[in-house]
């Protein structure tokens, strides 16, 4: 019979186990932050929901502890997060904030645990985090890339594959306890001086600085894309290309490492921190005022600067340089493990330096968007979303100048690494597997037919892809759009493609699922609620502008859309918000001005304002309400509308009442 237990301990690996479990920490981490925004500030008005921050000083629990963490304590913790894992997708509501929560907390006891226990092996075991952790990337890259852009290992009948992987993990659990029966009672052959809180605090803000710059930026390559309006193909390609360099430098070939000398790594770090900063800066830029939106009205509407080649230089050396964060996993990891901190000591460290900082980086994402909604503490934070990169940046570089040069050295260090032949055929594979559902997945729009006498136009205020109770509920929103199968399509907060929407992009998850031509207009990090067009017929002459705000940043999508190579319209995607009269005026007037001249006009949108109104009466003065053209009346309580130019004939027009947002959709179908 086969003997299970030696062979579970024979075949255990720390760097299958670690890069399943920090696959599971991006995994909960964002599906809490995710869930937070949606139940407890999507609203604009907090929410007791927001208590589920208090899971993220979990490391608190660590200050109980007078000795090393035994391998069974870290077993229970760890089959927590991986149970915690696996059950979460399968709920809703509050018990998947819940389950969320706990699995993350676990992890935040977990990971520091791992550096007061460590056996004398602080190289070997810092290559294999940062390797696992590098690994864990090129994971969660694959499984949203051939989802578009949503984690398909949570995904329906897909979670599959989540169990799969919680089953090794905890198998690889069972082998850390069963070595731990013969590695306990060695004793450390060097002790070295306690280290002060300090120096643990600071390693513990680096190594959480390195968690928040994935968890922002490459866990889901379609960020950076709308950050930079880059090919997402492209992006998605190059980061796979520097994560699998440095995952096989280090397995085979680590000691190339030590050709880097100290001000090289302060260099790399300090050029990587800057460089990502720049990718978000250079995209805020706005017309005459620099990074910030001005005050005046008059200076409104300003269109958004064209992309251009030298826009994406910083993003190209941010992808280049962006090894150095595993690097400084690495590195931070060995000095903390040589350290062996007592538990009250890493756990007080990891509360602050994980805990209450990752709370901090959260409201710094997060408060940029909705700076008008949580004053006074959020007005500060306008324009200031490059502001949560370069503070990890910052920290990433400060604390590696604690690291030591006989931390550096990386002589024989991945020699005990095992099988070093399949972990560069799985990292083969994840690499071939992304690109080819990149391909895959991408929308390829074909060419409907020219015959036709009507087309359906169809505006729809998505609310992040969140319906009334907070869920997402893309596949929901996607079948109504599917039941009515427009031929262009106008979508309103369609932001989510931040940490507030689990780094999820919907206008891609639409456009592939629905094989459209999509143009998101203002880039994500202009702070907008976002806008977007969809169509089956090719989108050109695109720009994005933005009207004058009094709480909250206002983008609208522009765009033409030629039908039969002859018939070309001028389509919008808006959704102004003001909490003045006047400022309302301004808005429709700045947007009407965009309209100037133009034939064929489609504006549509969520108006936030109701028929008979000061702005709606500015509106119908130079464009028709398609409702009332239909049905000679106007739909008295409505704010979603769409305007046209006038000779257009509507043959119908149907508002949709269903729960898949908190808006009802809007179609009309004209002839041509």
């Amino acid at each position: 019979m086969i003997d299970l237990k030696n062979l579970v301990k024979n075949n255990y690996s720390e760097l299958i186990l670690f890069s399943i479990i920090f696959l599971f920490f991006f995994q909960m981490l964002s599906d809490l932050g995710e869930r937070i925004y949606n139940y407890a500030l999507l609203g604009l008005e907090p929410t007791l929901h927001i208590l589920a921050l208090l899971f993220l000083f979990s490391s608190i629990a660590l200050l109980f502890f007078r000795k090393a963490i035994s391998d069974k304590i870290l077993f229970i913790v760890g089959e927590l997060i991986i149970v915690s894992r696996l059950i979460e997708p399968l709920l809703k509501g509050e018990a998947l904030l819940i389950l969320a929560g706990i699995s993350v907390s676990c992890f935040l006891i977990f990971f520091p645990a791992l550096f007061t226990r460590s056996k004398n092996r602080e190289q070997q075991t810092g290559i294999i985090l940062g390797v696992s952790l590098a690994i864990a990337v090129a994971m969660s890259i694959l499984f949203r890339t051939v989802n578009s852009t949503i984690d398909v290992s949570i995904y329906n009948w897909f979670q599959i594959i989540g169990w799969v992987l919680g089953i090794l993990a905890t198998l690889m659990l069972i082998g850390m306890l069963l070595q731990g029966e013969k590695s306990d009672q060695k004793k450390t052959t060097t002790e070295e001086s306690p280290a002060k809180f300090g120096k643990i605090l600071l390693l513990a803000l680096g190594l959480s600085s390195v968690f928040i710059v994935i968890w922002f930026t490459f866990i889901s390559p379609t960020v950076i894309s709308r950050w930079t309006e880059g090919n997402y193909i492209g992006i998605i390609v190059g980061v796979l290309v520097m994560l699998t360099l440095f995952i096989v430098g280090m397995i085979l070939k680590p000691d190339l490492m030590n050709a880097i000398k100290s001000w090289m790594l302060w260099a790399w770090n300090g050029l990587f921190a800057v460089s990502l900063t720049l990718t978000i800066m250079i995209h805020q830029i706005i017309p005459n005022y620099g990074l910030f939106f001005p005050d005046n009205p008059a200076a409104y509407p300003i269109v958004a600067i064209p992309t251009t080649l030298a826009h994406h230089i910083p993003l190209v050396l941010m992808i280049l340089l962006s090894p150095i964060i595993y690097i400084d996993f690495i590195l931070l990891s060995r000095e903390l493990l040589k350290i062996k901190p007592k538990p009250a000591k890493v756990g007080g460290s990891f509360a602050l330096g994980a805990g209450l900082y990752i709370v901090i980086m959260i409201f710094m994402q997060v408060l940029p968007n909705v700076w008008g909604y949580l004053r006074p503490i959020s007005t500060g934070f306008r324009d200031l979303y490059w502001l949560a990169f370069l503070i990890p940046g910052l920290f990433v570089t400060l604390s590696i100048i604690l690291v030591k040069k006989n931390t550096m050295k990386f002589e024989k260090t991945a020699r005990e690494l095992k099988s070093k032949s399949i972990i560069l055929t799985i990292i083969g594979l994840i690499f071939l597997g992304t690109v080819v559902g990149a391909l895959v997945t991408n929308p390829h729009p074909g060419t409907p037919d020219e015959g036709k006498t009507s087309l359906i136009i169809m505006t729809y205020n998505i609310r992040e892809g969140v319906n009334n109770s907070g869920e997402k509920n893309y596949d929901g929103q996607l079948e109504l759009i599917r039941s009515v199968d427009p031929d262009i399509l106008a979508l309103q907060e369609c932001d989510p493609a931040r940490i507030g929407g689990g780094n999820s992009d919907v206008v891609r998850y639409f456009a592939n699922k629905l094989n459209m031509f999509s143009y998101r207009g203002p880039k994500t990090v202009a702070n907008t609620y976002g806008t977007a067009i969809l169509s089956k017929y090719p989108i050109t002459n695109v720009a994005a502008f933005f009207m004058f705000s009094t709480h909250q940043q206002i983008g609208t999508t522009q765009a033409q859309i030629t039908f039969n190579s002859t018939l070309t319209f001028n389509v919008f995607s808006n959704h102004p918000a003001a909490k003045t009269p006047e400022a309302k005026v301004y808005q429709i007037e700045e947007i009407l001005s965009r309209t100037v001249g133009l034939e064929n006009v489609l504006l549509m949108g969520d108006f936030n304002f109701r028929p008979y109104s000061e702005s709606y009466n500015i509106t119908v003065a130079t464009l028709e309400d398609s409702w009332e053209q239909r049905w000679l009346s106007v739909a008295a309580t409505r704010i979603d509308h769409i305007f046209l130019s006038p000779g257009m004939t509507v043959l119908d027009a149907v508002y949709i009442e269903k729960g898949h947002s908190d808006h009802p959709a809007y179609w009309i179908e004209i002839q041509l």
